[in-house]
């Protein structure tokens, strides 16, 4: 059991869904259970924990855990710069933080993954010089100070104790849902607002909320990631962009002008600075760098998105095959399937009888919003074959019926009742299983999983298969944004033709 606090926060949300994905059981913690909560989707066990202080009970939540995911912290503070900001900040950052870590050691939680902030190094970076996790700290503001505590704090109880602390630092965390400045700049270049920033050559390292969580979910293994045990990594997408290159970036996803107006850098400072706003000018125009390498040597970590992937998932149209014809079609032909064939379906079934005596293959998939579901098809390989994606099967393992059965596609009648239940639809991206991350990472930011997976579809049609995760997701993005009812017949047409047979066994 995985406990994640601050779970229906940015990346704690994110978090939380990523390690139901993967088949982890989670304790979502919250401060109150949200109705309806944004996690209604998922399926994490939630509770409420309060306010985080010195006072705050865990006890109950960490029954049976043996890592936590600590993403709840203060970020803002009124009047940032009042004298008792700092205090703040130190209640739930510092003391919060560690009175979890003491409670959790206590209850024998092996691993404890802590948030933290890049801006515990500094606000801004020399050319040439960015940080790294040798990188001295250097806080220049409260809640960077209070972060900055909080990591001394724990690495000394890991010194101290059995339990484990992996500390991540990431720089201006971007995805679907972001808030603050980016949130801000994006609303007004979405809206036509001209923004002053089209002069800016500074370079800013960022991280795509994706690829955060991929880094969070490898320190949570412990069998995949013993070298992180009380490490610090910063992580970054390792694509540093100006202020003026990522607003562009921004239009060109969300498919609008920029509208970015070429004043110079040094007057733009000049004239946040002379509102009180020096640390806004700082993230806006200065330079901030991260050096991942030690994630990816250490770890073998690398992201899995791009900005451009990343960014199009945040402004693009949802995917989605479920226009409310299309369903009827589901609903009407599958039905009239099923009640046609099923004399075919009662005959195949009782060869595989007689060959297996277990015809009938189920098995665990990811489904609409990641949500798992149960699919049904005829069994054509021998009942001892390991569960895995059909392309790294052993041909060896299919029994001479089941070769029939593959040949002539008749394996997958039995999806039909999928499609009748609303589990899948007849045209879809195909279902994939848990322990696949790469394509789930790479489907979740294109938007894939908005839309319920299918028997048959382009990437079918185009013998794509899952041993291309890349190349499968943005084929399956490509047909759900273009997907008409002229479309939903020639796919399942073809199939029908022979066509559409994409999951080949390798073997």
């Amino acid at each position: 059991m995985i406990l994640v606090t601050g779970a229906t926060g940015f990346v704690g949300e994110a978090v939380v869904r990523a390690l139901l994905a993967v088949g982890q059981p989670v304790v979502a913690a919250v401060r109150h259970v949200p109705i309806p909560s944004p996690l209604h989707n998922a399926s994490p066990q939630l509770l409420a924990v309060g306010s985080i202080n010195e006072q705050t009970q865990w006890q109950p939540a960490l029954q049976g855990v043996h890592t936590v995911v600590h993403c709840a912290a203060r970020a803002y503070v009124m009047q940032e710069y009042a004298v008792d900001a700092l205090a703040a900040y130190r209640e739930v950052n510092v003391a919060g933080t560690l009175h979890l870590a003491q409670q959790a050691a206590t209850a024998g939680v092996q691993r404890f993954v802590f948030i933290s902030s890049i801006r515990v190094s500094g606000e801004y970076t020399l050319p040439g010089q960015p940080f790294t996790e040798q990188s001295p700290l250097g806080p220049k503001d409260a809640y960077a100070q209070s972060k900055a505590e909080a990591e001394e704090a724990l690495l000394a109880l890991a010194a101290q104790s059995d339990m484990e602390v992996v500390i991540i630092r990431p720089p201006l965390v971007y995805g679907l849902g972001v808030k603050g400045n980016f949130a801000s700049m994006a609303k007004a270049i979405q809206r036509g607002i001209p923004l002053p920033l089209g002069a800016v050559h500074n370079q800013r390292s960022l991280v795509a909320l994706n690829n955060l969580v991929s880094l969070v979910l490898l320190c949570v293994d412990r069998t995949r990631s013993p070298q992180a045990a009380n490490q610090v990594f910063v992580v970054a997408d390792g694509e540093d962009v100006s202020t003026t290159t990522l607003l562009r970036k921004v239009a060109r996803a969300s498919v609008q002008p920029s509208g970015l107006l070429p004043l110079p850098a040094w007057l733009l400072r000049a004239g946040i600075s002379l509102l009180g706003k020096r640390a806004v000018a700082d993230r806006l125009l200065g330079n901030l760098q991260v050096d991942a390498t030690k994630a990816r040597i250490l770890l073998g970590w690398s992201p899995v998105v791009t900005m451009d992937e990343q960014l199009a998932a945040m402004f693009a149209k949802p995917a989605s095959n479920s226009p409310p014809l299309l369903r009827v079609l589901d609903v009407v032909l599958s039905a009239n399937g099923l009640l046609v064939l099923w004399p075919v379906l009662l005959l195949v079934f009782l060869v595989g009888w007689f060959e297996s005596r277990s015809p009938l293959f189920t098995q665990k998939r990811m489904g609409r919003h990641q949500r798992p579901f149960v699919l049904f098809k005829f069994r054509t390989m021998r009942s001892d074959t390991a569960s895995v994606a059909t392309h790294l099967a052993d041909a060896s393992a299919i029994t001479p019926f089941g070769r029939l059965l593959r040949r002539t596609k008749l394996d997958e009648l039995p999806q039909l009742w999928n499609v009748l239940r609303g589990d899948m639809s007849l045209v879809g991206p195909r279902p994939c299983l848990f322990n696949q991350q790469e394509l789930i990472a790479q489907r979740a930011a294109l938007g894939v999983f908005n839309a319920r997976p299918g028997i048959t579809g382009l990437a079918q049609i185009k013998g794509i298969d899952m041993s291309t995760p890349e190349l499968l997701a943005k084929t399956d993005a490509q047909m759900l944004a273009s997907l008409a009812l002229r479309d939903y017949f020639c796919y399942i047409f073809l199939t029908v033709l022979g066509r559409g047979s994409g999951d080949r066994v390798r073997g």
